[in-house]
């Protein structure tokens, strides 16, 4: 069973796959975008930002 997080992590990313202007507007500025389809706040811990990639290009490899 997922937790309410990972329920919204994924509603996210699927209306992401789905919306190319949500997915513009994910990539621009996530916060809002997040707060904007879920009508919640969306609260990070201080000097914290969230960061949205795409990686849907094969060409690029990402390394974490």
């Amino acid at each position: 069973m997922f937790s309410k997080s990972q329920s919204v992590y994924a509603e996210i990313v699927q209306k992401a796959w789905e919306d190319p202007q949500f997915k513009s507007e994910l990539l621009a500025n996530p916060t809002q975008a997040i707060e904007k389809a879920t009508g919640h706040k969306f609260n990070l811990p201080e000097g914290k930002t969230l960061v949205v990639r795409d990686q849907t290009d094969e060409s690029t490899v990402y390394k974490y």
